[in-house]
């Protein structure tokens, strides 16, 4: 057997023994998962478990497994010659994983050791392997384990360890570690083999203050609703993995929580409405996660929340204009979804917003002047929506503000001098582009919509135009799109009722208020109200 590396006899019906060449031998590779409980020829361990079972004994699958050692099954003297090997149930007991003395009860060392084996210690490293593959080693000496005072686990966090790497059956995270009743933190950020799902049972877990599977790319499944339970945990994230389903509305049960980020995951439905519950969160991160539906209304109820990030969603409707009770708001970012409406003025009355990132919505209407007075705003972000109308001078005026980008709107001018002069926006491209640093003019175009050094402002190909300032491509552009431009600059929606009938509304612009057209359609002449200032 010199170059036997498995051999799997169970489900069948031996008897007698197993055979003392096939017990262990502690060079073979083999009989790694039996030594990992503490089975060798020193301990209660029976040779031959780990091949077979022997009769008054059994595991789930007949012989030592990632599930622990064979366990005692008490049976009389008559019923052991009736037995073969391997035997899988008991009649008068269960089997409990882990349980290696055989006393019924898990103890915390029993319960780390399972951890072990199931995450496939043996890969983790040299460093922990030589301390974790010896039983007797005390808890608190394991690397990656911390224990309080009474020398209870408080913390489980094996830094550096290479969880189910180069192990084909890893088992994932055993439920038995909600058993751990002390345990105050879960820290297996990175663990990027680990398999399997987030057990119900840790739920358990009363005093949990922090749990960390970040990055842990290959645990899948839902959250389940059980982590409402852990009412002690202030710190949660699950960011960067495989998580899928809804969100749970037992989120809103921690009210102690003071981060959450479930960032790239995959769930399906919206934001469950009790999120608004968790009155302690400073840090809501739930971008590109695959939500939809709207962002709920009473989100205003998070009053120390500091940071919310939604965006790489596919959220719908307005931005919630019930926002000042987010009084200590400092980055609002929602970009790249599908919001509609206009900018909530709302927003100008959270005094401590820094940033504001909302460009690649469908946000029309103006922008309001308020928001430029914002006292602490360093980045404000719109591109690429369906914004009108001007920029208020207040912008350039601003003390705080570094950048500003506007770009890929139906903005029109003119751009205010307060900008086009202010050197401290924009690295101060406004000392070499002038206004070209905010917005390209009319019948140009650029890539940020924009001049930069890398991308200056460039006359659109001949036959083309931009139709808006801030441009990042041309378009052949018609006389009705002209006309409808037209209208957008001399302020046509504040016309007087008769003035502006069809405007933008009927198909044919010849049929537009004060619009004339020759034979050809061809625009002849042309009447409208000057625009009030």
């Amino acid at each position: 057997f010199e170059t036997l590396t498995l051999l799997n006899v169970t489900g069948n019906n031996f008897t007698g023994e197993v055979p003392t060449k096939l017990e262990l031998d502690d060079s073979e590779e083999y009989f790694n998962l039996w030594r990992s409980f503490g089975c060798d020829k020193n301990t209660l361990c029976k040779p031959g478990h780990n091949i077979l079972c022997s009769p008054g004994y059994f595991s789930p699958v007949g012989a030592v497994s990632e599930l622990g050692p064979c366990q005692v099954c008490p049976l009389s003297v008559d019923e052991l010659e009736k037995k073969a090997l391997g035997q899988t149930t008991c009649s008068s007991k269960d089997y409990i994983a882990g349980d290696v003395d055989g006393d019924g009860v898990l103890s915390e060392r029993e319960i780390l050791q399972l951890f072990y084996v199931f995450t496939g210690g043996r890969e983790w490293g040299t460093e922990f392997q030589k301390h974790w593959e010896n039983v007797n080693t005390k808890t608190c000496d394991l690397p990656g384990v911390s224990c309080g005072g009474d020398g209870e686990v408080i913390a489980i966090t094996p830094n550096n360890a290479k969880l189910c790497a180069g192990s084909s059956d890893c088992n994932g995270l055993p439920s038995e570690i909600g058993m751990l009743q002390s345990l105050q933190i879960i820290g297996l950020s990175g663990a990027s083999k680990l398999k399997g799902t987030l057990p119900p049972e840790w739920g358990k877990l009363e005093k949990l203050n922090v749990l960390k599977l970040d990055k842990c790319s290959s645990l899948t499944g839902a959250i389940p609703t059980e982590i409402g339970n852990l009412k002690s945990l202030k710190i949660l994230d699950l960011s960067s993995s495989g998580f899928t389903g809804q969100l749970p509305s037992e989120l809103g049960q921690l009210s102690d929580l003071t981060t959450l980020n479930l960032s790239l995951n995959s769930f399906r439905g919206s934001i469950p409405s009790e999120i608004s519950e968790m009155k302690s969160l400073k840090q809501l991160v739930l971008s590109r996660c695959k939500l939809k539906g709207r962002i709920p209304e009473n989100i205003q109820n998070l009053q120390q929340l500091e940071n919310l990030e939604l965006y790489g969603n596919n959220l719908t409707g307005p931005i919630p204009s019930n926002l000042m009770g987010m009084v200590s708001l400092k980055r609002l970012d929602m970009f790249s979804n599908k919001l509609t409406s206009s900018l909530p003025a709302e927003l100008g009355l959270l005094k401590n917003l820094q940033i504001i990132h909302l460009k690649e919505n469908r946000l029309s209407g103006t922008i309001p002047a308020v928001i430029g007075v914002l006292p602490s705003l360093t980045w404000f972000d719109v591109s690429n929506n369906n914004i009108t109308g001007t920029i208020d001078p207040i912008f350039g005026s601003s003390s705080s503000l570094v950048d500003l980008k506007l770009g890929g709107n139906r903005i029109h001018g003119p751009i205010p001098n307060t900008l086009c002069s202010n050197k401290k926006i924009h690295e101060g491209f406004a000392s070499k582009y002038g206004c070209d640093a905010f917005l390209c003019p009319l019948g140009t175009y650029s890539k940020e919509g924009y001049a930069t050094s890398s991308s200056e402002c460039k006359p659109c190909p001949s036959g083309q135009s931009s139709l808006h300032l801030g441009a990042s491509s041309c378009v052949s552009i018609s006389q009705k799109e002209i006309l409808a431009m037209f209208f957008d600059v001399m302020g046509g929606e504040s016309w007087d009722e008769e003035l502006r009938r069809g405007w933008k509304t009927l198909p044919n612009e010849c049929d537009w208020s004060g619009v004339s057209c020759d034979d050809n359609g061809e625009l002849n002449t042309l009447a409208f109200q000057m625009r009030q200032t």
